[in-house]
């Protein structure tokens, strides 16, 4: 199951005790999801799909609390959903169909579409994160955990997806908003900013998921860290001794190490017995032991004496 999928089953799950709320949410489902169509003089039928079963049922259940009406539910096969299952609702025309749809804030008391979010359904604190809800289980979309950071709510028009953001930033999280062909989008590519508004929300085992994978997604990048330095550490430690090895065997091959002051001979031989020491083991086997700044500048004596015999 697609993790979107899985933040929209719990968000449908979510079930405010307010009305105001559960009016907020069908609100925006509606705005999102729904169409309105003129069925004849004064008549106004509402029409709504969604891919998903959950959403359609609290669709379904909120109609019938609140307002006392039953839509017709169909199961219909999509084409645009590749063949799957698209659950329709349908409110049939008439003036109480006409009055449900004003109180949702589709229509204002003219009658005229309401393109934005209308305000007086978003006025209090608790609606207005309901709306959110409301607005992601219609037309949102959260990458997977494992996934690059990005969470966006499709909408059809500006004044949407304007409001949209609007909103957010009234709970302090921030988006973005872009036009992509016909639609406009809401987003945010910010974990911290994904996570919030889902704990916003109430999708809070999504929101564990997504802590749960950044923690271990930071741990694998501390350990290839780690490792990819330990590497690159080796990785000079073996070339630097290769070096060193080659300007023993030049000088030896040269004037020869009897030849070198004793301090130099005894650290060539040592280079000679332990080929895969670092500086600072070589150190630890001469008598008395030497720092790595020692060793190291006997062992650029040799290289110089090297330079100077090749």
């Amino acid at each position: 199951m697609a993790f979107t999928t899985e933040v929209k089953d719990e968000l449908a799950r979510v079930t405010p005790s307010r009305r105001c709320c559960r009016m907020a949410e069908l609100s925006a489902l509606f705005h999102l999801e729904g169409a309105l169509h003129l069925s004849g003089p004064h008549r106004l039928s509402l029409h709504t799909e969604s891919e998903n079963a959950a959403v359609a049922r609290k669709m379904f259940s909120y109609l019938r609390e609140i307002f006392i009406v039953s839509p017709e539910l169909r199961v219909e096969k999509a084409p645009r959903l590749r063949g799957h299952n698209c659950y329709c609702l349908y409110l049939e025309g008439g003036e109480r169909s006409t009055q449900i749809i004003n109180e949702l804030g589709l229509l204002d008391d003219s009658l005229r579409p309401v393109l934005g979010i209308p305000a007086r359904i978003t006025r209090r604190y608790c609606c207005g994160i309901a709306y959110l809800r409301g607005a992601f289980m219609g037309g949102g979309y959260v990458s997977r955990p494992e996934q690059p950071a990005h969470l966006e709510i499709n909408v059809q028009h500006s004044e949407m997806a304007e409001g949209l953001r609007d909103l957010a930033s009234r709970y302090g999280i921030e988006m973005n908003v872009a036009r992509k062909k016909s639609l406009c989008s809401v987003y945010s590519k910010s974990r911290s900013d994904q996570a919030d508004l889902l704990a916003l929300l109430g999708a809070y085992d999504a929101v564990l998921r997504l802590q749960s994978d950044a923690v271990v997604r930071e741990l694998r990048e501390r350990v290839n860290r780690r490792v990819n330095s330990e590497t690159a550490n080796l990785e000079r430690t073996v070339n630097a001794a290769q070096r060193q090895l080659h300007d023993i065997r030049v000088v030896a091959e040269g004037p020869g190490l009897a030849g070198l002051p004793p301090a130099l001979r005894e650290i060539a031989e040592i280079r000679l017995s332990h080929p895969e020491a670092s500086l600072q083991e070589l150190g630890e086997y001469l008598q008395p032991p030497l720092s790595k700044s020692a060793v190291y500048h006997r062992l650029l004596r040799i290289r110089r004496i090297a330079s100077g015999t090749s």
